[in-house]
């Protein structure tokens, strides 16, 4: 069964400085959204450049292997041929579109491929799984071609022990698209209310219990920790619950939260390749607070509880 997925950005540039960052594979590291999981991965590009028959080969141990080439080249389109061989065969056609508007470029990036008949179920989950690996490729080539930079830095720190406690916090449920929207008043309310409550929280997180990709949406809970729940009364408005110690997969991520996307795209492809079991439910970890920290400077955990 086909399958069709479309992903559009705006960036503030020429058309030659966009191209110049997809046409050429060697520069597709500094924005791939898979690459960015596994930054050891083996890499060789060959061909002329922007020409047809131009080609990028990856082996990973992470993200799979396989090979991309340019088809087809015009002045406002690239095409693809797209070959993956692990971590299971399958080929698809990707596309670039580049559309002037006025002082900036439209940049579409889309995808084709099929599953068979009988995992037509894993269509929408493989549709919007491709979808937000597209958005988070996209921002982070606007961010290069804009900025010269992606503005943040993921690493794996691998299994750790992490010393539990108790929170309460606003849960509410959201679309992919609206959670930062919807995260920040919440957590503004959590601030003013802890404050009130003459509290002093030494854990600032984001918890998220369900993940509902078919619909393309979350649960999240906007917390902060407290010693003993029950002796907190902060209102209707509030849950409270606690994370247990344990072992637990952390990513790092430095810098802007636009890019925290990142992090939690290493450290999900890290746990399926390496077939870890993960407990419910995996957290943001703020190490400093966007009110009196540079962009540059956010420090941010993202941990995996394991079984």
């Amino acid at each position: 069964m086909k399958y069709h997925v479309e992903r559009s950005t705006l960036i503030k540039a020429d058309m030659d400085k966009v191209q110049s960052l997809v046409k050429d594979f060697k520069h597709w590291n500094s924005w791939s959204p898979w690459t960015i999981a596994e930054p050891g991965c083996k890499m060789e590009v060959k061909g002329d450049v922007g020409q047809v028959g131009h080609e990028m080969f990856w082996d990973g141990e992470i993200i799979g292997s396989g090979k991309n080439t340019i088809e087809s080249i015009s002045d406002d389109r690239i095409d693809y041929d797209l070959q993956f061989l692990k971590p299971f065969k399958s080929s698809a056609k990707s596309s670039f579109i580049f559309k002037s508007k006025e002082d900036s470029v439209e940049v579409t990036w889309t995808m084709d491929s099929s599953m068979p008949f009988f995992l037509f179920f894993m269509i929408p989950m493989m549709k919007a799984w491709i979808g937000m690996d597209y958005d988070r490729g996209l921002k982070m080539l606007k961010a290069m071609v804009e900025e010269g930079k992606v503005n943040a830095k993921t690493t794996n720190a691998g299994v750790v022990d992490f010393g539990g406690f108790a929170y309460v916090g606003i849960q509410r449920t959201s679309t992919m698209e609206d959670i930062a929207k919807n995260m920040s008043p919440d957590f503004e309310k959590l601030m003013k209310d802890v404050q009130a409550k003459g509290l002093n929280p030494k854990h600032w997180i984001s918890l998220y219990p369900k993940f509902d990709m078919k619909n393309n949406s979350m649960t999240y809970i906007a917390a902060a920790s407290v010693e003993d729940p029950e002796e907190v009364d902060m209102g209707s408005d509030y849950v409270s619950g606690k994370i247990e110690s344990g072992k637990m997969l952390e990513i790092k991520h430095d810098g802007s939260y636009e890019f925290l996307g990142n992090a939690w795209s290493m450290g999900m492809m890290y746990l399926r390749a390496k077939k870890m079991k993960q407990k419910p439910a995996p957290f943001e970890y703020y190490w400093n607070s966007p009110q009196d920290t540079k962009e540059d400077d956010l420090k941010t955990s993202i941990y995996f509880p394991l079984k």
